[in-house]
């Protein structure tokens, strides 16, 4: 059958009352759900076939069913409870493989009769939209009497089958060990004729919106996300969407960092709908600023407390976990705790949206890794920072990937603290209010959005006309910069126009506004890469300056890896002299004579002499040694006195 024959095939709607097997006398499992028009939610599937499955279970069955002849066998069968049979054998509920023995010599055959697994049904084939990734949908009762549903990936029946017995004993299906082959068997010769689009992650399948448990959209019952996962925690519902705006986005109100992290969350469904690259911002302040509470709030639209995620990951890595966010947001705490020599490679992963291209065992390349995602993010060092502590220079396009933005209101990330004693105490009251009210919001964003038929590019580039995110001396880097902003704006009245937040109407396009001035001002007019050198200085000398450093006067003294020396200023404060070495390890990364340059023009290094050196000879202990002359009160910043 073609590809294009696999895409007319009947949707999900003419799936759910197919059991792909020959059930017994009638009475076997076959359970009609009825599929909601706008979500087909797995969950609520399982919770259904359940109900119907206790009033046609076990008590149905009051009389006898015939044994199976030998000429239909072999073959399988399912009986959802204990099913008689004329012989009087009762069989235990389940799938039930119906053989024959081998005889030996003169014998003759006689039926076998081999438990399987528990009562596990075939729904239908599911495959992806270029008739590839071709799965089954199952639906099972587990241990505990409920039903449930996957759409199982048949690479998992791949060697011996024991990734899938591993997801499927997890989920609570009971599983006869010594019929391994028997259930790889089943589950391979029973392929039923209806067909259905799976899709392999989150995000947008055509025109309707796919999490690990719902799908979302006009045409929701013509997909299925399908996992090799049994469960994706991270898109879990609790509390109620009036829970959630009266607790957490009533209180966005007046807190301009607090409401576009809100805002953030809105953005990633929006990404595609607006042809926009992925990218974020990156909340930079001291601790216990509100950094990861905000964040917190901004999962809380998508999930609950395990939506989160930490920097503590590699390159690699972090591709599954944007995979996961695909369209939604992707949230990561504190990038101390990332290897500083990742990072870079990080930031231009998620903001370019494609993974490694990597071979197959064959030696074939296989598909790459894509998604979208709007990213936050948080840490008491800036993305250039962190990056230059690994060796790295910031290039432009990581810069304006994550935006740095500072968490320096009145009170870290607060402006008003609704009545709250203190900022703590309000951190606290929002913590608690997205452990109760989560995964509400951004379903119901969803559900509006998959049916709202503007044309969201066009609204966007109206967003970034608006004077707040065009001013006159706007160009390059800034307009990249100032365009995500509007996106940010464009997420937050949005929300607002859908009920979702009860923000005042421009509420969203303020707080975006504010954002873009405080990434201006952190950023700073002028020379970007000066600034970048700056800091690299100064967190060498703010690491470094006791104990790489001693005083010039003090002859003898023993320094492990001497980065150079140094002696009071006029004002009571150091020059650094570095040697060759120490000054090259503090810029590395950077075109050293590039950096010398800069570091000139900003008075951090004298001039050159008529010869063009910088550096000085001094006399050291009775030596006379090349140093370069640092003044630390020009590199600006609290990092060294």
């Amino acid at each position: 059958m073609t590809t294009a024959e696999f895409l007319d095939a009947p949707s999900i709607d003419d799936v759910t009352d197919v059991t792909g097997v020959h059930p017994s006398n009638g009475t076997g499992s076959a359970v009609t759900a009825a599929v909601t028009p706008d979500v087909t939610d797995v969950t609520a599937l399982a919770d259904l076939l359940d109900r119907v499955a206790k009033q046609d279970g076990d008590a149905r069955q009051q009389e006898a069913i015939p044994t199976v002849p030998e000429e239909e066998r072999p073959c399988f069968r399912v009986h959802d409870g204990w099913t008689l049979l004329d012989t009087g054998r009762k069989l235990r509920p389940g799938v039930w493989h119906h053989g024959m023995s081998k005889p030996k010599k003169e014998e003759m055959p006689v039926p076998v009769d081999s438990w399987v697994c528990g009562p596990l049904h075939i729904e239908a084939q599911t495959f992806d939209g270029t008739g590839n990734n071709f799965g089954r949908l199952l639906r099972f009762k587990n241990t505990a009497g409920h039903w449930r549903a996957w759409a199982m990936p048949m690479e998992l029946l791949r060697g011996d089958g024991s990734d899938l017995r591993g997801e499927l004993l997890a989920m609570g299906l009971e599983i006869d060990p010594f019929a391994r082959q028997s259930l790889a068997r089943y589950l391979q010769e029973r392929a039923p004729k209806k067909r259905v689009r799976c899709a392999l992650q989150v995000g947008w399948c055509g025109n309707v919106f796919v999490l690990p448990d719902a799908v979302i959209g006009p045409d929701a019952g013509s997909v299925i996300f399908q996992s090799g996962e049994r469960g994706h925690e991270e898109h879990g519902q609790a509390g109620t969407l009036d829970g959630w705006r009266s607790e957490i986005a009533a209180r966005a109100v007046g807190n301009p960092l607090f409401l576009l992290a809100l805002a953030a969350a809105f953005a990633g469904p929006l990404l595609k709908r607006t042809n926009t690259e992925g990218g974020g911002l990156h909340f930079v302040g001291d601790s216990s600023t509100g950094k990861t509470t905000i964040l917190e709030a901004a999962c809380s639209v998508w999930g609950g407390p395990g939506y989160r995620r930490s920097w503590r990951a590699t390159a690699n890595g972090m591709e599954g976990a944007a995979a996961l966010f695909n369209d939604c947001l992707l949230a990561l705490d504190e990038i101390s705790e990332c290897d500083p020599r990742e990072v870079g490679a990080i930031v231009y992963s998620l903001g370019n949206g494609r993974g490694k291209q990597r071979a197959s065992r064959t030696g074939a390349a296989r598909a790459v890794t894509r998604w979208a995602a709007f990213i936050i993010s948080t840490g008491e060092r800036t993305i250039g920072t962190t990056m230059a502590e690994g060796g790295h220079r910031t290039k432009a396009g990581q810069a304006v990937r994550l935006l740095d933005l500072p968490a320096a209101r009145r009170f870290g990330c607060f402006d008003d603290l609704h009545g709250m004693a203190t900022g703590t105490a309000l951190s606290d009251a929002i913590k608690r209010a997205a452990t109760q009210h989560h995964g509400r919001a951004g379903r119901a964003f969803l559900d509006r959005l998959t049916h709202d038929g503007r044309d969201f590019a066009a609204l966007l580039e109206r967003f970034k006309a608006l004077p707040a995110f065009n001013p006159p001396d706007t160009e390059g880097q800034d307009k990249r910069a100032a365009g995500r902003f509007a996106l940010l704006a464009l997420a937050g009245e949005l929300a607002t126009e859908y009920g979702i937040t009860g923000w005042p109407e421009g509420a969203a396009t303020e707080a975006a506004g504010t954002g873009f001035r405080a990434w201006r001002a952190m950023r700073g007019r002028g020379n970007d890469e000066r600034r970048q050198i700056l800091d690299r200085l100064a967190g060498f000398l703010e690491r470094h300056g006791d104990s790489r450093f001693s005083d010039w006067t003090a002859d003898g003294v023993m320094v492990r890896d001497r980065a150079g020396w140094w002696k009071p200023d006029d004002a009571g404060g150091r020059l650094y002299l570095f040697n060759a070495d120490g000054l090259r390890e503090a810029l590395k990364g950077f075109d050293f004579k590039h950096a010398l340059d800069l570091l000139e023009e900003a008075g951090v290094l004298p001039k050159a002499n008529a010869r063009g050196e910088r550096a000085k000879a001094e006399r050291i202990g009775g030596r006379v040694v090349k140093l370069y002359e640092v003044r630390a009160d020009s590199l600006g910043g609290e990092h060294v006195s």
